[in-house]
């Protein structure tokens, strides 16, 4: 999708928290409480259940402590590879289309493209960088610690970072392949050494794969360059690759990503100087609730009728962007978003000048983490075939 920002969301609001919070360790002074550790040090922040130790076979490089990260006004970043930084292929797995654009088994890499042909051991593949990745990279440098988690083995996690961060500025040797994961086909905070639940945010374009850490997964809109990844996620689209397209630097997924971050960083640290939450998750949930806020939305033909409404992916989806979902079309509804323009409920919309939408508008929400232009989402006839 283009991502196609439309202003400044609102500030946040956030929740107060017990008013004794003293954050002497951000260098606001404080007291100590006779027979109590110091009042808002770091083990204040508010913890979700132990995490597992990390295995002490491991080679990743211990995070910064909570303390030092906090008095540095920085949080962790976990960063995902494939798709969300980047996309791969195999030379074997061009499609025609790519190869008459160029892309063949010969091909060469193009730095100036952002383009690279690795050579790993039985295996040749060509590589492409998310437009913005390193640009993402350096800014949010400035607000987090970043570390890489990928189900990739560590051979492929090594080439690929390296060529992310040649010089290990933003990483450090931070990198969990499948080789230090704990569980297959999942990701957990519990082989990253130092990760504070509380102080994690996870960029990531599949959210099955932390089951256990949703509230603190901002969800990214997949990078498909190559056709091999399309055919792999079942998209009947054509890739980047073949259309010779690309997104923007400029208003592309990690540049809307990175006005993400910088917002719940903001809001992280402002609600702990003025002495409230302090947990990034309630953070995230506090923007992400901003997104669709002051819309109501009824569905149509959207929610199975055999489905309970409320239980359904979209209806929570929309209620967790922050608007307010409807089982009937009334005066209070100001969206209907269904797969067909003839049903009632549609006319309805039509009928008393209401935005009718399909559901890529809930989805374009989600991703672009404001509210999308509605005419770009028009509800035509065959929608749901």
């Amino acid at each position: 999708m283009e991502e196609d920002a439309e202003g400044a969301a609102p500030r946040v609001p956030l929740a107060p928290c017990p008013s004794r919070r003293v954050l002497s360790f951000l260098g606001l002074g404080g007291t100590k409480e006779e027979g109590s550790a110091e009042v808002g040090a770091p083990s204040k922040i508010r913890k979700g259940p132990a995490a597992v130790p990390a295995s002490t076979t491991t080679s990743i490089p211990r995070a910064s402590d909570l303390e030092t990260l906090l008095r540095a006004r920085k949080l962790t970043l976990i960063l995902d590879l494939d798709h969300t930084l980047l996309n791969s292929t195999g030379l074997d797995d061009l499609s025609p289309a790519e190869q008459a654009n160029g892309l063949t088994r010969h091909a060469k890499g193009d730095p100036t493209a952002v383009l690279f042909r690795l050579g790993l051991a039985h295996f040749r593949m060509l590589t492409k960088l998310r437009p913005f990745a390193r640009g993402f990279l350096e800014q949010a440098s400035a607000m987090f610690e970043m570390s890489v988690y990928t189900l990739g083995d560590r051979g492929y996690a090594r080439a690929v970072v390296k060529l992310l961060d040649p010089d290990g500025a933003y990483f450090g040797g931070r990198v969990v392949s499948s080789d230090e994961s704990t569980r297959r086909d999942r990701k957990s905070l519990d082989v990253v050494p130092g990760a504070e639940a509380a102080a994690v945010v996870i960029l990531d374009d599949s959210s099955h794969v932390w089951p256990e850490h949703q509230e603190n997964l901002i969800l990214m809109d997949r990078y498909l360059y190559f056709a091999d990844s399309c055919r792999t996620f079942g998209y009947g689209v054509s890739s980047l690759a073949e259309l010779r397209r690309d997104e923007r630097e400029q208003d592309g997924a990690l540049a809307v990503a990175l006005q993400v971050l910088t917002r719940v960083h903001q809001g992280f640290f402002d609600s702990v100087l003025g002495g409230r939450c302090s947990d990034v998750r309630e953070v995230i949930r506090a923007v992400r609730r901003e997104v669709l806020r002051g819309c109501t939305v009824a569905f149509s033909r959207v929610i199975p009728l055999e489905d309970v409404a409320g239980n359904h992916p979209m209806w929570k989806l929309a209620e967790q962007l922050g608007a307010v979902c409807a089982a009937d079309a009334d005066a209070t509804v100001t969206h209907v978003v269904a797969l067909d323009p003839g049903t009632d409920k549609a006319r309805w919309a039509r009928d008393n000048g209401k935005f009718l939408v399909s559901p890529k508008w809930i989805m374009a929400a989600s991703f672009r983490w404001c509210r999308p232009c509605e005419q770009d989402f028009p509800v035509t006839r065959g929608h749901g075939r």
